[in-house]
């Protein structure tokens, strides 16, 4: 696909530009605190400690290897879904933050659902600027000092940035125009962006995302239609253009409930995605994460921390290219000259 970074044709002064203080959440309407985990069973497993198999600590260790690897600037990773309420937001923040966490360079967590996205919520921002009004400041390759006032900072190398409440009203391609012409530049100034996509694959701002997108995350239910819509989705992309992204992809299905008894067979679907290069993930349920809430990771139940690192390793294992391949020539070329991914 060949899409071209034209400058924005109109240009404005920017405004003033609001602070963003931390979203806090109104009393009475969640419960504070919530561990992922029980303290009965976070007892437990520190009484297990000790005993436990040298291996598990050697993957998780090897996991954090892996997303800590260095990469070219501009890494897009675009998380996705067809259906909303699958966790498709909380599963981008914990991505942030975990790439934030272990990382080095700057993360970049970017809400592009048109449809009041939450990922600042999650990640717990509220107000400030957005993508729209970066690309009407028309700062094109300006340095990255001039740009950071757009953003909220999160910590040491943790930024976020919505797309627009205005994209409800207006239309689907004009959200594809400023991702491309705003987006894509800001986003050289990061080793890793998470883009929350909305859901959905086939309108022109998704197209464009995943046209840029060195991987995908696509996040599903745990239930027999998430696998159904899954695998809707994947044969989508082998027949909308976007074919090489398949092996690029890792299926997430997240269970909403904490009862477990997942139908999917999660086994045999890896075997599945296997012979196409992509992968699936199984992400039980957490307690702090099910109260929808600002993500806390000193709150977060171990197997959820445990998983997500494996999926963030995942996504930097599939987006980075082996030497000399097709893909990794295409992040030397410039824009428009080969397929997608578009640097």
């Amino acid at each position: 696909m060949d899409h071209n970074w034209a400058e924005p044709e109109w240009t404005v002064e920017p405004a003033p530009i609001p602070s963003s203080p931390p979203l806090k959440t109104p009393d009475g309407l969640a419960l504070k605190n919530v561990h992922g985990e029980s303290l009965l069973r976070r007892l437990r497993r520190g009484v297990a400690k000790p005993f436990l198999a040298v291996g598990d600590a050697q993957r998780l260790a090897e996991h954090v290897s892996c997303v800590q690897r260095p990469v070219i600037a501009g890494l897009r990773i675009a998380v996705t879904g067809i259906h909303g309420g699958s966790g498709k937001s909380t599963l981008a923040a914990l991505l942030a933050v975990t790439f934030a966490r272990y990382r080095q360079d700057r993360v970049l967590a970017l809400d592009l659902d048109p449809e009041f996205g939450s990922l600042p919520f999650r990640l717990g921002v509220s107000g400030g600027r957005s993508l729209s009004d970066l690309a009407r400041a028309g700062l094109g390759t300006a340095p990255f000092e001039e740009l950071e006032p757009y953003l909220a900072r999160l910590g040491e190398r943790l930024w976020t940035l919505s797309g627009s409440p205005s994209w409800r009203r207006g239309s689907d391609g004009d959200a594809a125009v400023v991702y491309r012409s705003a987006g894509l530049p800001l986003s050289r100034f990061f080793g890793v962006t998470v883009i929350d996509c909305g859901g959905g694959l086939r309108s022109d701002l998704h197209r464009a995302i995943l046209a840029s997108a060195h991987a995908q995350v696509f996040v599903t239910p745990a239930t027999a239609l998430g696998a159904a819509s899954a695998s809707r989705g994947l044969t989508w992309l082998r027949a909308g253009g976007f074919s090489d992204l398949v092996g690029r992809t890792l299926v997430v299905f997240t269970e909403r409930t904490p009862h477990g008894g997942s139908p999917v067979n999660i086994g045999n679907v890896r075997a599945s995605l296997r012979k196409v290069g992509s992968d699936a993930f199984l992400f039980g349920f957490d307690r702090h994460l099910a109260v929808e809430t600002i993500v806390d990771s000193q709150h977060l139940g171990h197997s959820a921390r445990v998983t997500a690192t494996a999926i963030a390793a995942a996504a930097i294992d599939r987006a980075v290219p082996a030497p000399s391949s097709p893909l990794e020539e295409s992040l030397h070329t410039p824009a428009g000259k080969h397929g997608s991914p578009q640097a």
